[in-house]
């Protein structure tokens, strides 16, 4: 099976339930996690120029997070419409609600950029399918 195919098997007409959001992003699937060390939207500009007036979003630690997370909590429950794999093997989904996600793999000084595993913590263990070093996807526990 090949990369698009495993990662269309898994997330096309699919959805997350729960989104965890701290040193990594961990959007949690029926048993599997997709777990990146970075998520971008085009949405988060405008999101961003819209709460700047926010006091406590001025004062927090991570306020690049905040719109992210925001447009993640945007896409709970709503389907995948379409899975891109693109050739930097940043992954991006489209979801029902026309929101778009980017899953990145320009993160530095990490050993993994994303991952689908079956348990959020340590994406070498219970892979299914992961981008670790740059320009290399990996299936199982590789």
């Amino acid at each position: 099976m090949s990369d698009i195919e495993i990662l269309e098997e898994k997330l096309l007409g699919n959805f997350y339930s729960r989104i965890s959001i701290g040193d990594t992003f961990d959007l949690y699937f029926d048993s599997f996690w997709l777990i990146s060390q970075n998520v971008i939207s085009p949405d988060e500009e405008g999101l961003n120029r819209v709460i700047s007036g926010y006091q406590p979003a001025k004062e927090a630690i991570d306020k690049e997070d905040i719109a992210k997370g925001i447009i993640l909590t945007t896409t709970l429950r709503q389907k995948i419409a379409e899975v891109f794999l693109n050739s930097d093997l940043s992954l991006e989904l489209s979801f029902e609600n026309g929101v778009r996600l980017k899953f990145t793999t320009d993160t530095e000084i990490v050993d993994w950029q994303w991952a689908i595993n079956e348990n959020a913590q340590d994406p070498h263990i219970d892979c299914i399918v992961g981008v670790f070093e740059e320009g290399e996807i990996r299936h199982g526990n590789g």
